[in-house]
């Protein structure tokens, strides 16, 4: 094996073994330790990692470095304009669907879509032309380096709060207080104005009757369509209360025995909150209201809203939000863009032509030069005895005569 290539080649490897171990010792979810990731040491590997990138990615690209540069500029634009025709595109549709005065928002949101189909047509051409297969590998590690950036910034400027707010828009949140203590007013007022919840199956009901201290299951009530039979006894749907102490609505049937009839509990499908948002668009006030959902956060002033849970509390519901302030997730977001797309078209991309190089000409006396020797040395050649010259065919007509 080549030694000046077996070096890079263990050194790969034992990269790469760290690195599975650093993240097997942070991942196990019996033995690992996540705060591996937030220790010194997992920092000191991130800087080293980040500059090795930003130093590969310079090396890869050596003798057309501006080239590449633009190129990867006229990349960012060129996303960006796609990004602008299938968004603003999208919505052109929708607002021309509903038709009537619709029309008019159509219009402005299509022109927008075709200002970034220009981008997109513009700066794609400089891509296909300046960008080749290596430079794609450069700005894979390019790539590498801004989500570095992006999760450094996340982890030394992140602020993230709970807030619990109860479902009837009047509380609002206008401050909250992070896992550090840090009192931080927000830039807006949120409300959560109704909760949502679907459940999995059909309504159904039991009945209980009491022993002692515990109720014992008599039945399950038939479900008519306002109305609870259970033999020849009826009850109303409408009578059942409801209270933050009994997990369901419920109905006490006062006698002998006690008698309790309770909504079955069922596997919760979907749940959501309706919220409103009052902040200030370029000096003016502004109300927005979003449906918010799992794993579908809002964004706000720079601010991310999740929904993390609910508490029943009677007629009302406790929401509980998640905000959190990330400063580097759109860095983060397009070194992972960058990477999806360097990874590809280095994959993908057209191979280069090698330039017909002229054939070299070889000289016979390089090759053998014994041969040579032998071929141009004039004392080893026989000598060649002189040519006489013909005779005229009269000179030897005369000659016939004498004899």
């Amino acid at each position: 094996m080549n030694k000046g290539r077996a070096l890079p080649m263990w050194s790969t490897l034992t990269v790469l073994v760290l690195a599975c171990g650093l993240l097997l010792a942070g991942g196990m979810p019996l033995v690992g330790d996540p705060e591996i990731y937030r220790s010194p040491f997992m920092l000191f590997l991130g800087v080293v990692a980040a500059m090795l990138c930003l130093w590969g990615g310079w090396r890869i690209a050596k003798g057309q470095r501006a080239q590449f540069i633009f190129g990867l500029v006229s990349t960012f634009f060129a996303v960006a304009g796609l990004i602008v025709l299938c968004r603003y595109g999208a919505r052109a549709v929708s607002y021309a669907w509903l038709g009537g005065v619709m029309w008019f928002g159509a219009l402005g949101m299509a022109c927008t879509a075709v200002v970034g189909g220009l981008f997109t047509a513009i700066f794609g051409f400089f891509v296909y032309k300046l960008m080749k297969r290596h430079l794609w590998l450069a700005g894979l590690h390019w790539s590498l380096l801004l989500v570095g950036i992006g999760a450094y910034l996340d982890y030394c400027g992140e602020r993230m709060a709970f807030v619990p707010l109860p479902a009837n828009g009047q509380t609002c949140a206008e401050t909250v207080v992070t896992s550090e203590g840090e009192n931080i007013k927000l830039p807006f007022k949120l409300y959560v104005e109704s909760f949502t919840t679907t459940y999995y199956g059909e309504d159904s009901y039991s009945i209980y009757h009491q022993e002692g201290e515990e109720w014992v299951l008599d039945g399950h009530p038939e479900l008519q369509v306002d109305s609870l039979r259970y033999g020849d006894e009826l009850w109303a749907l409408e009578d059942l209360k409801i209270s933050s102490a009994m997990p369901q609505p419920f109905l006490l049937l006062p006698g002998e025995p006690n008698r309790l009839i309770m909504r079955d509990a069922r596997p919760v499908k979907t749940y959501s909150a309706s919220c409103r948002i009052e902040t200030e668009h370029r000096g003016r006030p502004e109300v927005r209201h979003h449906e918010l959902q799992v794993n579908s956060p809002i964004e706000c002033k720079e601010w991310l809203i999740y929904l993390n849970s609910y508490t029943p509390m009677g007629n009302n519901t406790l929401v509980t939000l998640q905000l959190r302030s990330a400063p580097g997730r759109l860095i983060a977001l397009v070194g992972m863009v960058g990477l999806i797309i360097s990874t590809v078209f280095w994959c993908w991309w057209r191979k280069e032509k090698p330039a017909d190089e002229p054939q070299p000409v070889i000289d016979p006396a390089v090759l053998y030069p014994e041969r040579a020797s032998r071929l141009w040395d004039v004392s080893e050649q026989p000598v060649a005895e002189p040519a006489t010259a013909p005779k005229d065919e009269a000179e030897n007509g005369k000659e016939k005569e004498e004899v």
